[in-house]
């Protein structure tokens, strides 16, 4: 289809939530990686992505220029895609693979990985690549800018799932404790404990507001998390 904004609810300059699926390629096989990300739209085909120097979205980008963009009503589908890491203490040393598919695109003449939880996705070309300064809970900081050009949008069906608060907050938490994770590589002791101290309040809110399972499944993940990080 036609890439329409609206039919996926974006808005020009609206910071927005998604997971992105990039890939690295070996002589045998396409080797996906899944990354919560904020997404931008800055035009009608356009939209803006701004993954940290280093990760592996960062990499696949500048090697091979091609993202999905998912769009997931899932929360814990977020926290499965923050949390993995090499040699993880919780066991979650990547994204399941068992989430993904593969969606022909005839202009790369390639198979692109996307999550099969999506209600909708979209794939984009890296046409530009610039930095920005980011004001964070961890300081300043340089990032990259990627300007995606839109060559695919497809939507499986329709979401009329809008996040609850529960969910919402599982979601800030989950952000946050990257940024714990962060805050610990630096040594920025305040940082760290100014952080933990948000994720404890979140997590006691989510427990509060009910037994929404989703939320709750996530806040465990972040707990099992968190708990490594405080060793």
């Amino acid at each position: 289809m036609t890439f329409n904004p609206e039919e996926f609810g974006l808005k020009k300059g609206y910071l927005y939530e998604i997971i992105s699926t990039t890939y690295s390629l070996t002589e045998k096989a396409i080797s996906p990686n899944a990354s919560c990300m904020g997404i931008r739209m800055i035009g009608e085909n356009q939209i803006q992505i701004s993954p940290f120097l280093g990760t592996t979205t960062y990499q696949n980008l500048k090697e091979n220029s091609t993202v999905a963009i998912n769009f997931i009503d899932d929360v814990y589908m977020y926290a499965l895609a923050a949390l993995k890491e090499l040699n993880s203490p919780i066991g979650l040393n990547e994204f399941p693979k068992e989430y993904y598919e593969f969606k022909y695109i005839e202009s790369r003449a390639m198979d692109v990985p996307f999550i099969k939880n999506s209600w909708g996705i979209l794939i984009g070309d890296v046409s530009q690549e610039f930095q920005k300064e980011k004001h964070d809970d961890l300081g300043e900081m340089m990032v990259p800018v990627f300007t995606l050009n839109i060559i695919l949008a497809e939507k499986f069906r329709d979401s009329f799932n809008v996040f609850n608060r529960a969910e919402n907050l599982a979601l800030e938490t989950i952000i946050l404790a990257t940024k714990l994770k962060a805050a610990k590589g630096t040594k920025d002791k305040k940082s760290f404990y100014v952080i933990h101290e948000k994720i404890i309040e979140h997590m006691g809110n989510i427990e509060r507001f009910g037994k929404n399972k989703d939320a709750l499944k996530t806040l465990k993940l972040v707990s099992d998390y968190i708990s490594n990080l405080m060793d």
